[in-house]
C-alpha cells in the first residue's frame, strides 16, 4: 500500500526528526527518503519539490513544504484530513 505522507530527510537533522515525531504522535505513516547534498537523489527532491532544504514533506502528492508548514497544517487540523484525501 502506497504511504500518502512521504518526507525527504538526512541526519543529522532536528527539523528531521520533530516532523518525525509529529507523525508519530498523530499516528500517521509515512515513507522516508534519506538524501544528502550533492547527490542524484537530491537533485530529484529539489525537482520534485522545489525544496532545497530538508525535511520536505508531500502528502497525498502536494507538496507542503518543510517542518513549519508541516506544523501549522497540524495546528490548523488539517494534517489528517490532507492524509486521508480530503
Amino acid at each position: 500500500m502506497p504511504y500518502a505522507i512521504e518526507m525527504y530527510t538526512t541526519n543529522p537533522c532536528s527539523f528531521c526528526l520533530a516532523a518525525k515525531n509529529l507523525l508519530q504522535k498523530r499516528g500517521l505513516e509515512w515513507r522516508e527518503h534519506l538524501v544528502f547534498g550533492g547527490t542524484p537523489e537530491w537533485d530529484a527532491m529539489i525537482q520534485r519539490t522545489g525544496g532545497k532544504t530538508v525535511p520536505q514533506v508531500i502528502v497525498n502528492g502536494e507538496v507542503v513544504g518543510g517542518f513549519p508548514e508541516l506544523a501549522a497544517l497540524d495546528k490548523e487540523g488539517r494534517l489528517h484530513e490532507l492524509a486521508n484525501g480530503g
